[in-house]
């Protein structure tokens, strides 16, 4: 299957699962390719054909948006290194949930639980302990019974009672012993924090950045904001107050910008973050599909988050 191709079955899942789903993004470098939004579930989504190509530069920054944005990064991918991926199982890339786009789709559209993940050695389940040992004991079953049915020792099965996951072979043994599914399922939408290196590098001092750009992180930082810089995304940085986030594009104005614009408004709209576009020069634009514009003049005249943020609302529906 194409990139394409994969990228047009996931967004078509997508949407028939009642997502709403940013237009693709295809400028690169790609840090991310959709983000899409169901509910309290936003989804920041990276395409890989091969899951093992995930870096962990890359991976590292779309953990920090998506702490930054409460979403939950995914990895749809069709193999790693040479072997296809298994569908209805989840793998791990850095730390970032990783599966087929027809896990996604059995998921999503066929109620289909996830419950096996893979890991060193084959493919494994997380156990309800404290259900497996009440049930135990109900049934008069000992550990030394419970272990010779397993084919393990007695010190494995206090383990599984302490926490410990199973292959599914013996899952599937104590769910033939007990009479009841004893799986944990895996909730791939649920937001949970993603563990990371704090950020310290300065924006300004990032040679990745252009004078300009980096010009514009020192004005916002004295303006009153955190900047994050993001060097794979369509915006070059999240800038954070104590209550608000901006999405924050960065760059001269000119026809590529215009291309930025549009993929920014879109995952705005999506992300629920209000976005900015800071440009060099005089425009009469103050909104490029949907993004408002500020002009590095401007931004040196505001004095506080709150004054830019009332500035970009007032542009957002000129």
């Amino acid at each position: 299957m194409s990139r394409e191709d994969l990228t047009s079955r996931v967004r078509e899942t997508l949407i028939n699962a009642g997502f709403y789903v940013s237009d693709l993004y295809s400028l690169r470098p790609l840090g991310f390719d959709l983000v899409a939004r169901r509910d309290n579930s936003l989804l920041i989504i990276k395409f890989l054909t091969n899951i093992d190509s995930m870096t962990d530069n890359i991976a590292k920054e779309l953990k920090t948006l998506s702490n930054l944005l409460h979403g939950i990064p995914i990895i749809i991918g069709e193999r790693n290194g040479t072997k296809k991926l298994e569908d209805d199982v989840v793998y791990d890339r850095c730390g970032i949930h990783a599966f087929t786009p027809n896990t996604l789709t059995n998921h999503l559209l066929e109620g289909i639980p996830l419950e096996v993940y893979a890991d060193r050695g084959g493919l494994y389940v997380r156990l309800e302990r404290e259900k497996i040992a009440q049930m135990r004991k109900e049934s008069n079953i000992s550990i030394g019974s419970f272990a010779r049915h397993l084919k393990v020792s007695r010190r494995t099965v206090k383990m599984y009672e302490e926490g410990m996951n199973a292959s599914i072979e013996v899952a599937l043994r104590i769910e033939d012993l007990l009479g009841t599914e004893v799986t944990v399922p895996i909730d791939i939408l649920k937001y949970k924090p993603q563990k990371i290196e704090e950020i310290r590098n300065n924006p300004v001092e990032k040679e990745s950045f252009k004078n300009f750009q980096k010009e514009i992180f020192s004005i916002l930082q004295k303006v009153g904001y955190k900047v994050i810089p993001m060097e794979r995304c369509p915006f070059e940085a999240v800038s954070q107050d104590k209550r608000k986030i901006l999405l924050t594009c960065v760059d001269q104005y000119d026809k590529k910008l215009l291309k930025k614009a549009h993929i920014v408004s879109s995952i705005s709209k999506i992300t629920e973050k209000n976005a900015v576009l800071i440009v060099d020069k005089d425009t009469v634009k103050k909104n490029i599909e949907g993004a408002p514009v500020v002009v590095k003049k401007e931004l040196k005249k505001t004095t506080s988050p709150e004054e830019l943020l009332d500035l970009i609302i007032e542009r957002l529906y000129n």
